[in-house]
C-alpha cells in the first residue's frame, strides 16, 4: 500500500514521557527538529481514536493568519519555549511564519 505523497510515519511521545504512538506527519514538518518528532517504531501502536495531540498555536505578524501545528514531544523546542515561531503552509501554497501565542496540551477521550 502506497503512502500519501509527502507523508511519513513518526513517533509521538505522550505527556507521560513513556507512551509512544505512531502517526502520519507531513514530511517537511517531520524534518523540523523544533517540532520534536521521533523516529518511527516499527510495529508500534497508532494514535488511538479520540486522542488529540499537543499543539502550538500562533499568529502571523505580517498577514494576520492564525494557525497551529502538532508538536511531537514535550521536550521539543517549540513546546518548551526555546523556539517562539513556526512555519505553516497556507491554502495558497505560501509559507508563513507564525509567532507562538499559546500551547494546547494533548487530550484523551475516556470511554465509559
Amino acid at each position: 500500500m502506497a503512502l500519501v505523497r509527502g507523508m511519513v510515519y513518526k513517533s509521538y511521545t505522550c505527556d507521560d514521557g513513556t507512551t509512544v504512538f505512531q502517526t502520519l506527519v507531513d514530511a517537511d514538518e517531520a524534518a523540523i527538529a523544533a517540532r520534536g518528532w521521533g523516529a518511527v517504531v516499527v510495529g508500534g501502536d497508532f494514535i488511538p481514536r479520540g486522542f488529540k495531540e499537543r499543539r502550538a498555536n500562533g499568529v502571523s505578524a505580517t498577514t494576520g493568519r492564525r494557525g497551529s501545528c502538532r508538536v511531537g514531544s514535550t521536550g521539543a523546542d517549540l513546546w518548551t519555549g526555546v523556539a517562539t515561531t513556526f512555519t505553516i503552509e497556507g491554502d495558497d501554497n505560501t509559507i508563513d511564519t507564525l509567532t507562538v501565542t499559546s500551547r494546547t496540551g494533548e487530550k484523551r477521550r475516556l470511554s465509559h
